[in-house]
C-alpha cells in the first residue's frame, strides 16, 4: 500500500480542536496592575505633558550633543566586550572591591586621588622620574657661542 500524504482542509480537519490541543493556555492570575492603566496610556501622558510641560518621573529627556568622534555601534560593542574581558582578568578580590562592576572600576581610575591606592593594590606601576638628558643635575644645557 502506498503512503498518501494527508492534506488538511476545512472539510476533514477540525481547526478548533487542533487549536485547543496544541495551543497555549495562560490560566495564571494576571500580574498586570489594572489600576495603573490610565497612567500608562500614551494619550494620557501626552495630554498631561501638554498641560504641565513635564514628563512622568521615570522618563528622561533625550540628550543631544556632538558624537562625531565616537565609534560606530559595532566598534562600541566590541570595546565594551573587550573591556569586560579585561576586567575579568583582574584578580577576584579586586573585582569584588568594585562590586564586580567594570564601570565602577573605570570610575575609580578616572579620579586622580585614587592613584596611590591603585599602586598599593598593584594595579599601577610606580613611575620613576628621570632628569632630562644634557647635564647631570637636570638643568638644560647652556648653548656655547
Amino acid at each position: 500500500m502506498k503512503n498518501v500524504p494527508f492534506f488538511r482542509t476545512g472539510y476533514n480537519y477540525d481547526r478548533d480542536l487542533a487549536s485547543q490541543e496544541t495551543g497555549l493556555f495562560c490560566e495564571d492570575e494576571s500580574l498586570a496592575i489594572q489600576s495603573a492603566a490610565e497612567e500608562a496610556d500614551i494619550n494620557t501622558i501626552v495630554r498631561r505633558f501638554g498641560l504641565t510641560g513635564q514628563l512622568p518621573d521615570q522618563v528622561a529627556m533625550p540628550r543631544y550633543g556632538d558624537f562625531t568622534g565616537l565609534p560606530d555601534f559595532h566598534a562600541a560593542m566590541n570595546l565594551v566586550r573587550t573591556t569586560q574581558e579585561e576586567f575579568l582578568r583582574v584578580p577576584a578580590e579586586i573585582r569584588a572591591r568594585f562590586g564586580n562592576d567594570p564601570q565602577a572600576f573605570m570610575e575609580f581610575f578616572e579620579d586622580e586621588g585614587n592613584r596611590e591606592e591603585a599602586r598599593k593594590m598593584g594595579l599601577l606601576k610606580s613611575v620613576s622620574v628621570e632628569a632630562p638628558s644634557g647635564t647631570p643635575d637636570g638643568a638644560a644645557p647652556s648653548e656655547a657661542q
